[in-house]
């Protein structure tokens, strides 16, 4: 549709991200509209719903404006950088991608006096804003320096003087899944006596019996709100289904507790039923939040048509689901759920990876980010679980292959560990700046310490431990969430 009429039927002519939309705006001299949605969110489509169909809205789009739409899940390299704090994201942009300001939900007053003022701000600034700008590099941590097993017991005083007693989780509002800090207490809950263990006891109970949970359909909301864990956002994650379900099952291993058995297993139904693409394999990326659906009784909810799913199917999503199948299929003694995982990453593989440049991050889609160090590390972590339960080496050469092109292709040669992405010749903005994640980074340190266990290569332990060390400095500014760090140094210590 163009532009003109598109504007005329009360809707935006929305780009994908491309070079091919910065080059015209740097044609028509204009700025760029970015809007990062998810399918998921309420106030993504809210927003596409009423500020997108105003009249007024469109018309100033269309004339000062090049729009470009983002999925944050299709692209979330993009909304790692540009995403201002939730979803929608609202960003102005110069045609060379940098950042003029921007806000998130915005509706079709506010949106009106934005873009009036931001094109006549670009109009009259036009030459000085249309420069590229460069984000300053990121100062050195102030941490003071310190040992692995300095932070090891920090990160234990840290986790319980963060626990909450009355209800579980760490922290106060809004009370989220912090799945790395679960395990560490799991996994450190007999030596460090009965107040890690009861930490992560009491947390997974408030994980499986609390707002987070839906009781009736199953799965996991996103987070919730307040601090007793209710007042849930009722979007339902793929990876955070698969975090809670993983730790539900070690859990049942590690305390002996039968009830958190009994809750995977009831999370493991919505799973197969609503986000497993039973056909093809793989899992679906979310369900859509649908606060009236599910504050219907549990009575009458079966009348009802559930929320809508998103039937993408992400390299990474899938094989963090695929995992936790995997535990699931050992914990139930059930061969069929390692098929169905197997099944998965096959399809992940199959569909998506390219020799030489790793697994693409959608399946399905031939123009998908190709490359991003969280689709190559989850992927490789879940071939090496899937090795280890098939004992089949072609398993264990993909997982090699993945993590010897991060080892090529995004290891920061300059400060040790892995960027998040390959920068393209034809990246604008902030995708020429690459980042270094600190959960993935952590993750790639405990995939190549697997490696080098099954493997006897030495370069991967080298890899491993120059990673490890570059995540020292400033690790305890990440609080809770200096978590991953410590699981990866007691793999690599294994």
């Amino acid at each position: 549709m163009e532009r003109t009429a598109a504007a005329a039927a009360g809707s935006v002519a929305w780009q994908p991200w491309s070079a091919a939309a910065f080059a015209r705006a740097r044609a028509e001299r204009a700025p760029v509209l970015l809007h990062i949605g998810a399918a998921w969110c309420q106030w993504s489509e809210r927003m596409s719903r009423t500020t997108y169909r105003d009249p007024a809205v469109c018309r100033l789009v269309e004339r000062a404006f090049v729009p470009v739409r983002v999925d944050a899940d299709r692209r979330p390299d993009i909304n790692e950088r540009y995403n201002l704090g939730g979803w929608p994201t609202t960003v102005f942009l110069t045609p060379a991608g940098g950042l003029l300001g921007g806000e998130t939900y915005v509706d079709a007053a506010r949106m009106t006096a934005l873009l009036e003022r931001v094109a006549e701000a670009f109009a009259r600034r036009r030459d000085e804003v249309d420069a590229p700008r460069t984000t300053p590099p990121a100062g050195r941590s102030s941490d003071p320096p310190a040992s692995g097993r300095d932070l090891d017991g920090w990160l234990e005083q840290h986790l319980l003087e963060r626990f909450d007693p009355q209800h579980g989780g760490f922290g106060t509002a809004p009370k989220h899944v912090h799945a790395g800090a679960v395990r560490f207490a799991l996994r450190r809950s007999g030596a460090a006596g009965g107040r890690l263990r009861e930490a992560a006891s009491r947390t997974l109970d408030a994980l499986g019996w609390g707002g987070l949970y839906d009781d009736v359909g199953g799965g996991v909301f996103r987070y919730c709100a307040a601090s007793d864990w209710t007042a849930p956002h009722v979007e339902k994650l793929l990876a955070v289904n698969a975090s809670v379900l993983d730790l539900l099952l070690e859990g049942s291993v590690v305390l002996g507790e039968p009830r958190y058995r009994e809750r995977a297993a009831h999370l493991l139904r919505y799973v197969v039923g609503t986000l497993a693409d039973r056909a093809a394999g793989g899992f679906f990326a979310s369900q859509h939040a649908d606060p009236g659906y599910y504050a219907t009784p549990a009575a009458e909810r079966d009348r009802l048509t559930g929320p809508p799913v998103d039937r993408s199917v992400y390299a990474a999503g899938t094989a963090r689901m695929a995992g936790a199948l995997l535990r699931a299929a050992e914990v139930f003694g059930d061969s069929s759920l390692l098929e169905f995982a197997a099944t998965s990453l096959e399809r992940v593989a199959g569909e998506t990876y390219e020799r030489g440049g790793g697994v693409a991050h959608a399946v399905g889609d031939g123009e998908s980010a190709r490359g991003l160090l969280a689709d190559q590390v989850a992927v490789s972590d879940a071939l090496l679980d899937l090795h280890e339960a098939t004992e089949r080496d072609v398993y264990l050469d993909l997982a090699q292959e993945l993590m010897r092109f991060c080892l090529r292709a995004l290891w920061d040669a300059g400060r040790g560990g892995f960027v998040d992405r390959v920068v393209a010749k034809d990246d604008v903005g902030l995708l020429r700046e690459p980042l270094r994640p600190f959960a993935v980074n952590c993750t790639a340190v405990r995939v190549l310490a697997r490696l080098d266990r099954l493997t006897g290569r030495d370069d991967f332990r080298e890899r491993a431990a120059a990673t490890l060390a570059s995540l020292l400095p400033g690790a305890r500014r990440r609080g809770v969430d200096a978590a991953p760090w410590a699981l990866a140094a007691m793999e690599l210590a294994d």
